[in-house]
C-alpha cells in the first residue's frame, strides 16, 4: 500500500509518521515471561551496586528457546510447562530461605512481544502483567480504522493505528526525540492469532497458578 496515495479513505487516521513507516512481513504477537538469572536477596532500598551484585543466588535456568537471553514465549512453553515450573519452583524456594515476599516481583513479569521471523521487534517495557498484556492483544479485535492502541509512560510512546487493512506502529521516546521502531504490517493475520495467544497464555497462567497456589503473573489475583 503507498501510505501517501491521495484520496485514501480514512486519510485522517493517519499521522505524518505513518508515510515514513518501514514494512514488515509475518509479524507475530506473543506474551513474553522474564527469566531472571539470578534472584537478588538483599535490601529493598538504599542498595549499593557491590550489594546488588554480591546478594545473589543463581536461579534454575528452563530448556526452554530464548531463556538464555532473559525471556520466554508463551508459544516456546508449550511441551515444556514443567521447565518453567521449576524456574519458579527455584526462585520461591530461595526467597522463602531468605524470608522474601515475591507478591510484587519483577521476577513473574511478562508483557507483549510483537516479532517477525528471525527478527525481534519490540516489546512494552512498562507492562508487567498479563492484565496489561491481554489489554493490548484484546485491541486487536475491533477491526475499527484509527486509533488501536496506545500508552504513553516516562521516556515511552506507543502507537498504532489501523488504516486499509494495515497497521502502522510507532514507539519512541518522546522525551529524547528518538524513534525505536516506525512499522506498517497486514492486519488480517494478526488478528488471525488473538484466540490462539489469549488461549494460550490463559492456559499456561492456570498451570503455573494451581502448582503454586498464586497467579502471580495476572495482576489480579
Amino acid at each position: 500500500m503507498d501510505a501517501d496515495a491521495p484520496h485514501s479513505p480514512d486519510r485522517a487516521t493517519l499521522p505524518d509518521w505513518a508515510s515514513q513507516s518501514e514494512p514488515v512481513e509475518g509479524v507475530l504477537i506473543d506474551i513474553a515471561f522474564i527469566v531472571e538469572a539470578s534472584f537478588y536477596y538483599g535490601p529493598s532500598s538504599n542498595i549499593s551496586p557491590e550489594q546488588w551484585q554480591n546478594m545473589r543466588e543463581p536461579l534454575y535456568q528452563p530448556a526452554i528457546p530464548g531463556a538464555a537471553q532473559g525471556f520466554v514465549l508463551s508459544a516456546d512453553c508449550v511441551g515444556h510447562e514443567e521447565e518453567l515450573c521449576r524456574h519458579y519452583r527455584d526462585l520461591l524456594t530461595k526467597a522463602a530461605h531468605h524470608g522474601k515476599d515475591l507478591a510484587d516481583s519483577p521476577n513473574f513479569w511478562n508483557r507483549p512481544v510483537v516479532l517477525a521471523p528471525g527478527r525481534f521487534l519490540l516489546s512494552f517495557p512498562w507492562h508487567d502483567r498479563f492484565s496489561e498484556g491481554r489489554a493490548f492483544i484484546e485491541s486487536l479485535t475491533a477491526g475499527t480504522p484509527g486509533e488501536v492502541f496506545s500508552d504513553y509512560e516516562q521516556g515511552w510512546f506507543f502507537d498504532l493505528r489501523l488504516h486499509d487493512g494495515m497497521l502502522y506502529l510507532r514507539d519512541d521516546d518522546p522525551d529524547e526525540g528518538k524513534t525505536f521502531h516506525n512499522l506498517r504490517f497486514a492486519y488480517a493475520p494478526v488478528r488471525a492469532q488473538v484466540e490462539t495467544v489469549l488461549a494460550r497464555v490463559e492456559h499456561l497462567i492456570a498451570r503455573l497458578a494451581r502448582e503454586f497456589g498464586r497467579d502471580y503473573w495476572t495482576g489480579g489475583d
